[in-house]
């Protein structure tokens, strides 16, 4: 399931923050840039690119994932 969203423009960290356990469509300003405007906010990845994949200009759009989906290992690792 995903939401159309109108001219909401942030960074990317803002956009993770503001929408913590969904998926986020965003077209950034450049391909470097961290600022861009959210398109969709759904809960399903895949379903989200598919949406970016069929607009007529899918030029800089990418799918962000929110806070608590992004996922760390954060250790390190050893081996014996």
């Amino acid at each position: 399931m995903y939401e159309a969203v109108d001219n909401l423009r942030m960074t990317s960290n803002e956009a993770a923050e503001c929408y913590p356990n969904g998926y986020i469509a965003m077209r950034k300003d450049a391909m470097f840039s961290e600022m861009g405007t959210v398109l969709y906010i759904g809960d399903n990845g895949g379903e989200l690119l598919q949406l970016i994949l069929n607009l007529d200009d899918s030029t800089y759009c990418g799918i962000l994932e929110g806070a608590n989906l992004r996922r760390s290992l954060g250790g390190v690792v050893t081996s014996a």
